[in-house]
């Protein structure tokens, strides 16, 4: 791959000022209003490379049912970009290529503005440089590399660059997938990292739990309920429950470098409780505290049991100690899985390991993605893979970052994975 190599290099000051184009528009989300800023500059970039590309917006009675919450505003646009391969190039098949536009808030701590791109000690920073805009300008940059070097796709190439991934429930993909867009054989995912080739992820269910308690003067707490208390007896309730959830693993092994990191294993089924709110004031016994978490369930857990469970455990809890409450469980996305044996998957690992010069192995991770969703609409061969590092480039924290090196390798990856290089 020499020549490919020196092409790829030649296009690093390229690859890092569209990268800070993207980082620049901010689709942070909430509230994901500037989507279509976001897709009107990425539109010209695709169809000067010879794609058939259409914004999709989401109607809005499908945002009022399945996607509106607070604080979003702004229209649910989404991008498709089409190009088949030429004629006599022997394109079989179709492949579905897919990340996700939006990124998290930047939040505080950063070193460097999180909305422009800086570069520093081989690395760029910035929100989105790894989750998932490095990933874009990788895309952009090998489709200019293979103008250049005058390449055959291998397939024909469909392109879904897509939004709200970060807040869920109902992505910008998921709407694709239920309105027929999605129209590959294959689906290789961009979001994620680069620890592996990915087949599987966990679901993700979000729980709520009420509780009520009696409010009065707080020097009178004795002739009142007070409902963090009550609430304390649920919690320990739910770390026994936790206990037992988290003795589960699943058959697919993890990441090397989170395996080294924790000494995990494999794919872990997962209890949280992550929020907790209640009182009014010092004085005031609360008469209500609310408990807010998730559950990661792993491809071989059905969903009916997991739901079943829960409710099995808060049902039980509170009658155990008198507590007045009421829950519920909300589903998010689903688990994915995808035969690690598949030739799809094993063609991926190859481009892979050939692009970052290290053996990749074929993995599930801890996380959920809207792909599973969607895959399980459209039935694609799926995995994923992406450019950043789950240890070390700081997705979803202050100074997110992805090493410049990587971002070449990327580039190498999408050239092997789209085209023909006989």
């Amino acid at each position: 791959m020499p020549t490919i190599d020196e092409e790829v290099k030649g296009k690093r000051g390229e690859l890092l000022s569209l990268l800070k184009k993207l980082v620049a528009i901010r689709t942070d989300v909430p509230p994901g209003e500037n989507y279509n800023e976001i897709i009107d500059f990425l539109i010209p970039k695709f169809e000067a490379f010879g794609f058939k590309c259409e914004k999709v917006e989401m109607p809005q009675e499908v945002y009022e049912t399945r996607q509106k919450q607070e604080g979003l505003r702004g229209e649910r646009v989404n991008l498709v970009a089409r190009r088949d391969a030429k004629s006599g190039a022997g394109a079989k098949e179709r492949l579905t290529v897919y990340t996700h536009l939006d990124v998290v808030p930047a939040g505080s701590g950063w070193h460097t503005d999180p909305f422009e791109a800086t570069v520093r000690d081989d690395k760029v920073y910035g929100r989105g440089v790894a989750d998932s805009k490095g990933a874009v300008a990788c895309l952009l940059t090998a489709l200019s590399v293979a103008e250049t070097l005058e390449l055959e796709q291998k397939r024909d190439l469909e392109v879904v660059l897509t939004t709200d991934e970060e807040v869920g429930p109902y992505s910008g993909l998921c709407y694709l997938a239920d309105a027929g867009f999605l129209t590959g054989k294959y689906f290789l995912c961009m979001d994620g990292d680069n620890d592996g080739v990915c087949v599987a992820t966990n679901g993700i269910i979000v729980w709520e739990a009420e509780i009520f308690g009696k409010s009065c003067h707080s020097s009178y707490s004795f002739i009142g309920e007070n409902a963090i208390e009550k609430a304390n007896l649920l919690l320990n309730e739910l770390m026994q429950l936790k206990g037992t959830i988290e003795q589960r693993t699943s058959k697919m092994p993890c990441s090397p470098f989170l395996r080294e990191l924790t000494g995990i294993e494999r794919m872990r089924a997962v209890f949280n409780v992550t929020m907790m709110n209640a009182g009014v004031k010092e004085n005031v016994i609360p008469e209500r505290c609310e408990l807010r978490g998730d559950r990661r369930y792993l491809p071989e857990e059905p969903l009916e049991e997991v739901l079943h469970e829960l409710e099995e455990h808060f049902k039980r809890a509170t009658e155990k100690h008198g507590i007045r409450a009421r829950w519920e469980f909300k589903p998010m996305y689903p688990p994915m899985f995808t035969d690690p044996n598949d030739s799809f998957v094993e063609e991926v690992r190859r481009n892979a390991s050939a692009a970052f010069r290290r053996e990749m192995e074929i993995i599930g991770v801890q996380g959920s993605l809207d792909v599973a969703y969607a895959v399980k609409k459209t039935k694609q061969k799926a995995c994923a893979f992406g450019v950043g590092r789950s240890v070390e480039s700081n997705a979803h924290a202050p100074d997110e970052n992805v090493r410049i090196d990587d971002l070449l390798n990327y580039t190498k990856f999408l050239m092997l994975s789209l085209f023909n290089l006989d």
